[in-house]
């Protein structure tokens, strides 16, 4: 009997540290930082290509970025009210501009998403309920402008969209938050390429709409849609979008009454400075067995990785090569499924950020 009472305590031990599938199909991530060490990881450590920086290719804030079929990259970067489309080789260096912001043809006002089908790069910009697609043939030599495609007015305003070649015939979007009372709105939606609803989502905007940098994972013919403050992750095949993932973050969670409530939030994080014991789910990334997923704190980030195969979670803190803690300003999947994020040291000002290699996480 007592030998049977250990090993009955070992496995809720073990099933307690792992992740689960719900009867729904929906797979229950350990996210607890509860018990577990922090890792310091320096970006020193990494495989890393820097982003060439000079006076005509300085990165702001990334919106959206696509690899390029020779390696390369394209950036939908803004600063204050300035949007640009940088394209750089796979070596970093910067090789031009796409377009400009403007209201001439192929010329855009703002950049909100921007994803690649086949060579044309289509570049996602909208005003209130009309959203437009420019593109873009991208050749070796350069790019050439085609004609634009509008949405029309659509029920619900979109701020981010994606489409995918091995999806036909389908936009994912997320919707933006309309704010009037008493009207709802869907977070996630699916359209054909004519606008018309395939299927929206059935969870709403919280109040205060937040938004996340970087809400789109695209995995063996799968879309992951992610969505911040949120524990769930979304996921669509084009014709349906059901929950996929849910963070159990257990003890580490917020209290409800100030995680979804930016005041309440905000003045906990000034009164409690040095809280690093609670974490609230900023932006993530799916690869093909990993989860990557921002979870802050009241004073930090720290990256924490799934390997969805032994159900372990690992939590980094992420520091600079200057021993300073890096910001996290995107991640992305290469087209060979090779996990990237962009890091910048959060003291330096005179560099662009850097695309650094995270598959020995």
């Amino acid at each position: 009997m007592k030998r049977l009472t250990i090993i009955m305590a070992a496995a809720a031990i073990i099933f307690s540290c792992t992740d689960r599938t719900t009867s729904d199909g929906i797979r229950v991530i350990d996210a607890d930082l509860t018990g577990k060490e922090v890792i310091e990881l320096n970006l020193a450590d990494l495989e890393k290509t820097v982003l060439e920086y000079s006076e005509e290719s300085i990165i702001g804030d990334i919106k959206d970025l696509v690899c390029t079929d020779n390696g390369g990259y394209i950036i939908a970067s803004t600063t204050a009210n300035s949007h640009r489309l940088m394209q750089f080789d796979r070596d970093g260096r910067y090789i031009r501009d796409i377009g400009h912001q403007g209201r001439g043809p192929g010329e855009f006002l703002n950049i909100r998403s921007i994803f690649m089908l086949g060579d044309t790069l289509n570049v996602g910009s909208f005003q209130g309920f009309n959203h437009i697609l420019h593109r873009y043939i991208i050749t070796p030599d350069g790019y050439t402008v085609i004609p634009s495609s509008e949405s029309g007015d659509l029920r619900h305003g979109i701020i981010d969209i994606t489409a995918t070649s091995d999806i036909p015939n389908r936009y994912i979007v997320k919707h933006i938050w309309n704010g009037t009372p008493g009207w709802s709105t869907p977070l996630y939606g699916i359209y054909d390429r004519d606008w018309n609803v395939v299927d929206t989502s059935e969870v709403k905007y919280p109040a205060g709409g937040y938004s996340t940098a970087f809400p789109f994972s695209h995995v063996d013919g799968s879309i992951y849609m992610a969505f911040i403050g949120s524990d769930t992750i979304y996921r669509t095949d084009g014709e349906r979008i059901v929950p996929a993932i849910i963070y159990d973050l257990g003890r580490s969670d917020l209290p409800a009454d100030i995680k979804y409530n930016f005041a309440n939030r905000f003045e906990y994080n000034r009164s409690h400075p040095d809280d690093s014991t609670h974490l609230f789910h900023m932006c993530s990334m799916i690869s093909k067995d990993k989860v990557y997923a921002g979870m802050s704190t009241t004073n930090t980030m720290l990256l924490m990785v799934n390997d969805m195969r032994s159900g372990k979670s690992t939590f980094y803190r992420i520091m600079g090569e200057n021993g300073e803690i890096a910001d996290l300003l995107y991640m992305f999947c290469t087209p060979e499924g090779k996990p990237c994020g962009i890091f910048m040291p959060s003291d330096v000002s005179e560099q662009n950020p850097a695309v650094y290699d995270l598959s020995s996480l």
